[in-house]
């Protein structure tokens, strides 16, 4: 039996671009995870924080925050 594709949800207040995308496209996006479980077959992520890639997001990308300190969005 094949496993599902996992599956995340990623409120428009961590990524407002979402707002705007269609559903059933495919968009890139960087994300910073926290592991906060595991079993024998893969890991739970909480989504941290995500900014698009996209290319007509770029004026909209940021700085964003994980445990370890700031990371900067991409030019």
């Amino acid at each position: 039996m094949e496993m599902p594709k996992p599956t995340i949800y990623i409120p428009f207040e961590v990524l407002p671009e979402g707002k705007t995308w269609k559903n059933g496209r495919s968009y890139r996006v960087k994300s910073v995870l926290r592991q906060v479980s595991t079993d024998e077959q893969g890991a739970s992520f909480e989504v941290v924080d995500a900014t698009s890639l996209e290319p007509g997001d770029a004026e909209r990308r940021r700085h964003f925050n994980s445990d370890n300190g700031v990371i900067k969005g991409y030019a």
